[in-house]
């Protein structure tokens, strides 16, 4: 699985494997139901576009004739597929067909000849079926080159553009718009949680009035980011911020406002004095603002530099120390504590009693196995980002705000909704319980200020750099605060530092440099003694390497068992110099890794990192595995572990 795009949905990688069987059997059924249900003129089928199928596919090496990169070869077996498959949709009676070419965002100078290939071949004849086609890509501006292309397509009839990120107006008014085509203006935003600024839009409404002849109005990509509805959700409609706020449903009646804009733009009266009533509430608190005002460059660096402090850090800790992630594995009976607690059946003193015996046997099964930095197991978090958000001021939750992550899970990201500060410690009392239980150190564990940020809904007022220095402060006082308890060992989790790098490579280093700040912020005020560790997962990393650089944590483990030792390989050309964590193993994967396997794996990882560099540990945390292949294959980690430590003496 990849994330889509920029977004924090997955999507499973298509594998090209040599031969191309194609059914769409159920796809037509679906649309001529549609047709029969709706109408034609209502009923607009949507088909991914060749390019991008192409583009985000994986070629197998065993697939005769193809060599790494041949793209060009896979999209001219799919043409004719394509081409059969948009003329049998279009003879099914719409009206419309939403060709959507994601991959039209993307920067990359190979990918306009197979835009030029496929286009217009593949493209049904308008005068043979009555049918428009609608060109649509999402999350961004597509660049110069793409745009001036795209444009000249006869056979394209619409072409639907996102005016909510990236300069799509800045185009049109550079290079014009035909008079010949309509313009899907996507000017409601599909990706946020907040209703339409007026004070944004009506510009942009304006500019499109005297650039564009014919124009409607649509979201600016799917709607599948976002909660359902509203209705319901009683706390948050009744909250200071809900009269601005606006979940898929309601964006669809957004759609008609704006679009009625574009003739009357004082439809927006009433939604102009909303947004106006929730800024000012807001801003009129600037304790947090102040507080950020007063922070200098020595509040993002470290008091000694890595080659001074890493001595410092856990004497007496073995070589090739062993560790987890994080979070164990969370059980029907964690699962029904919380639920007893929602429900109101258990009392809050209860609750906290069952789950201090839940991380004691969690400590007790690491003592057992013999791991050397321990963890508390995490059994009282739902999510890693919903737990610390829960206890931040300045963020809202829905009770039914599901969005989709991938397949059948789906995460309730919290809502920034104002300046965010922390009113009391988050992790203290957990650590407390579980450190009192074991020699070993014991890691804190604190989900990083970038990754909050990219896996919730953020203000649409403020910059999400602001935002991200704001949780990059309570983060910072937290580690203070777990440092006051004796903790030696803190852990914090950067995940979505590059899932949320953005497209344009103009951007990316103003991004980055903001994400390692907040992330510096967050841990600076650690002293030598306390080790800090992040926690990357799984992506291609080679495009921000320096930047993870930067971060100057004195730990990097990563998710490195499905890279092949790519990442790990990366790392080293860069020249890393602090201790790393590859992983050894897959946690996505039921199968237990035998010892012989991991032993292989740390060799492997030996001859790219220095042994007193090296910790071993799992790909990622451990919370969607049962308990017996955990201990498992913990057990056969640390034996690995062990086997190679009395081979290197």
């Amino acid at each position: 699985m990849k994330k889509w795009i920029t977004s924090n949905y997955h999507y499973m990688v298509p594998e090209y494997d040599g031969k191309i069987e194609p059914n769409f059997d159920s796809f037509l059924a679906d649309v001529q139901r549609g047709v029969k249900v709706l109408g034609g003129d209502k009923a607009a089928p949507v088909v991914i576009g060749p390019v991008t199928m192409v583009y985000l596919s994986k070629i197998k090496a065993f697939a005769s004739g193809f060599l790494n990169g041949e793209k060009h070869k896979l999209l001219e077996m799919l043409l004719p597929v394509y081409k059969d498959l948009l003329k049998k949709v279009a003879s099914l009676g719409v009206k419309e067909i939403q060709v959507h070419e994601a991959a039209l965002v993307m920067r990359d100078e190979t990918l306009l000849p197979l835009f030029k290939k496929a286009y217009p071949f593949i493209l049904p004849e308008k005068n043979a079926f009555n049918v428009d086609i609608n060109m649509v890509s999402f999350m961004e501006d597509i660049g110069e080159e793409h745009y001036k292309w795209l444009v000249t397509i006869d056979e394209v009839s619409i072409v639907s553009l996102d005016f909510t990120r990236g300069d799509t107006l800045g185009l049109i008014k550079k290079h014009g718009f035909p008079a010949t085509k309509m313009l899907g203006a996507g000017l409601v935003d599909s990706r946020s949680v907040w209703c339409t600024d007026p004070n944004k839009v009506l510009p942009i409404i304006e500019e499109i009035k005297r650039h564009v002849k014919t124009a409607r109005v649509n979201p600016s990509g799917s709607l599948q980011y976002l909660p359902w509805s509203l209705e319901g959700e009683n706390d948050l409609e009744n909250h200071t911020a809900g009269p601005v706020l606006s979940f898929a449903k309601e964006k669809i009646a957004e759609i008609s406002l704006v679009a009625e804009a574009f003739h009357n733009p004082d439809v927006f009266s009433d939604l102009l004095n909303k947004w106006s009533e929730y800024i000012q509430f807001v801003r009129e608190n600037s304790s947090v603002r102040s507080r950020l005002e007063r922070i200098t460059e020595a509040d993002f660096c470290r008091s000694e530099p890595f080659e001074i402090r890493r001595g410092k850090q856990l004497p007496g800790c073995p070589i090739l120390p062993t560790t987890t992630i994080g979070s164990f594995p969370q059980t029907k009976a964690i699962r029904q504590l919380r639920s007893k607690l929602r429900k109101g059946t258990i009392t809050d003193h209860e609750y906290k009693d069952e789950i201090d015996k839940q991380i004691a046997y969690m400590i007790g099964i690491q003592e057992a196995l013999g791991l050397d930095i321990l963890v508390h197991g995490e059994p009282e978090r739902t999510d890693m980002v919903e737990f610390f958000g829960q206890q931040l001021e300045g963020m809202l939750f829905s009770k039914n705000g599901w969005v989709q992550s991938f397949g059948s899970r789906c995460v309730r990201p919290p809502i920034i909704w104002a300046d965010v500060h922390r009113p009391r410690p988050m992790t203290t009392r957990e650590f407390k319980v579980a450190q009192a239980l074991t020699e070993k150190p014991v890691k804190g564990m604190l989900t990083g200020p970038v990754t909050i940020l990219n896996w919730s809904f953020p203000r649409a007022d403020i910059p999400r750099k602001d935002q991200a220095m704001q949780l990059a402060l309570c983060l910072r006082d937290e580690v203070a605060d777990l440092e006051s308890c004796g903790c030696t060992v803190i852990q914090v989790d950067e995940p979505a530092l590059r899932e949320a790098m953005p497209l344009r490579a103009n951007e990316k280093k103003e991004y980055l440099d903001w994400a390692v700040d907040a992330f510096r912020l967050s841990t600076a005020i650690a002293k030598s003694e306390t080790q800090i560790h992040t926690h990357m997962c799984y992506c291609e990393f080679d495009d921000c390497m320096d930047a993870i650089d930067k971060l100057d944590t004195d730990v990097n483990s990563i998710e490195n068992a499905r890279s092949d030792n790519a990442t790990l390989f990366a790392f080293k050309r860069i020249g890393y110099t602090k201790d790393l964590g590859p992983g050894t193993y897959d946690i996505h994967s039921p199968v237990v890794p035998p010892v012989e396997f991991i032993v292989n794996k740390l060799s492997a990882f030996l001859e790219c990192v220095e042994k007193e560099k090296l910790v071993v540990n799992p790909d990622c945390g451990l919370k969607t595995r049962a308990w017996p292949e955990t201990i498992e294959g913990l057990k056969n980690m640390v034996e690995a572990t062990s086997l190679v430590r009395a081979r290197l003496g």
